[in-house]
């Protein structure tokens, strides 16, 4: 079965119930990053994980569409071994958008 096809049926917070990771390499620079399902749940509704691939975007490359997304189950050698992104905090920036107009 395609692994994709996997991801279709498995949602972020399954994923996050489940005490999984969620892997996400740019292919074209060769760089991961993991990330804790519960963390992306504060950012995102409750997605199927074959559409938050897509969101992803490298922050080496600023590529978006070499980026593969892959559940990793954590074993308990793994623990404090693995670099793991978390959330801090979120900032929100107000931007002011003009337009012109005539008098």
């Amino acid at each position: 079965m395609n692994y994709n096809k996997k991801l279709r049926g498995w949602s972020l917070r399954d994923a996050a119930e489940a005490g999984q990771l969620l892997e996400v390499t740019c292919q074209f620079c060769r760089t991961t990053y993991r990330f804790i399902p519960r963390d992306l749940l504060k950012l995102t509704k409750d997605v199927s994980l074959d559409r938050l691939a897509s969101r992803f975007r490298c922050v080496r490359c600023n590529r978006g569409d070499y980026m593969s997304l892959k559940v990793v189950q954590i074993w308990g050698s793994e623990t404090g071994k693995l670099t793991v992104r978390r959330l801090i905090r979120v900032d929100m920036v107000k931007k002011p958008v003009w337009e012109d107009g005539v008098l």
